[in-house]
């Protein structure tokens, strides 16, 4: 490694060579009371930067930076320590989520990656999960809601006569949906079943409306008067078609693997814990949190995102 290569030879300008790499790495480059710091500590440091930053460290001036930032670092811990920070409770917190995210990741997240899943159990997903890689047919149409079939024929026959230009327009004056008037008649994207794309809630889409939607083959086409009971009728235009899509095994490969990956990381990190519990048969009193005092706050708090 190039950036070795100059460390090894400003830090040790002045010595013999080494006889082996390891006399070259635990060579001491500088020792800061009872701590040392070797070639080899300054070494790793720069291995673990970024391809970018190991390139500048390339530079004498830099190198020099980076090794001096090493000595400070050690002084600011030894004065922290005997200030007694080590044993400050924020300190000691620190250090045991630390190791705790350090457990996790060396033990469950670097040990088995995501590459090391099989490419049989891939296959095998992919084919017992068709309907995740699967998007059916969608359709966005757009209507306007009146109160009699002659409304209908009327305002069919405006929106023709018009090649359907003021459709948005009519909708928001005369359209009897109060949900939809407001944007121009949109019923937004739905399947053939009527759910509609990307809601959370349960509301559909007439079922009337869906099956016109469906019959229609090209954006812009009018239904004819639709008759949705009750004495509503409708007009309806199609305004955009999504072909069914079926994602390959090739596409989805990655995501499969991530997925059946992060499924036995959490497979594992349970059965650690479960043994772990197993063997330590914590002990928990959980009505006494009862007893704790909580401190209300002055006004109502807002959730995140909102």
């Amino acid at each position: 490694m190039a950036v070795a290569s100059v460390l090894a030879g400003h830090a040790l300008a002045e010595d013999p060579g080494p006889d082996t790499d390891e006399e070259r790495r635990n060579a001491v480059f500088a020792t800061v009371g009872s701590k040392t710091i070797s070639v080899g500590d300054i070494e790793d440091i720069v291995s673990s930067r970024s391809p970018y930053a190991r390139q500048r460290l390339l530079e004498p001036s830099a190198l020099q930076e980076l090794a001096d930032a090493q000595v400070q670092a050690e002084l600011y811990y030894q004065g922290a320590a005997k200030l007694g920070y080590g044993d400050s409770p924020d300190v000691q917190r620190f250090v045991n989520q630390t190791m705790v995210k350090l457990f996790v990741r060396k033990e469950f997240e670097e040990a088995v990656t995501p590459n090391d899943v099989s490419a049989e159990d891939v296959s095998r997903y992919h084919e017992e999960h068709p309907e995740e890689f699967r998007r059916p047919e969608m359709r966005r149409a757009r209507h306007i809601l009146v109160g009699s079939k002659k409304e209908a024929e009327d305002i069919r026959a405006r929106l023709i006569a018009d090649d359907g230009q003021k459709f948005r327009e009519i909708a928001k004056e005369e359209s009897l949906d109060t949900e939809t008037n407001v944007r121009g008649g949109d019923l937004l994207y739905f399947t053939s079943d009527g759910k509609l794309v990307g809601r959370d809630s349960d509301d559909t889409v007439n079922e009337t409306l869906v099956a016109a939607a469906f019959a229609l083959t090209k954006a812009g086409e009018l239904s004819k008067p639709l008759d949705l009971g009750d004495g509503k009728w409708s007009i309806l235009e199609l305004t955009g078609i999504r072909p069914e899509r079926v994602q390959t095994l090739e596409q989805v490969t990655s995501g499969i693997q991530r997925k059946l990956w992060r499924e036995e990381r959490e497979a594992a990190l349970d059965a650690l814990l479960a043994k772990v519990r197993a063997e330590v048969k914590p002990e928990i009193y959980p009505e006494r949190l009862n007893a704790i005092v909580l401190e209300q706050p002055d006004k109502p708090i807002e959730p995140p995102n909102q």
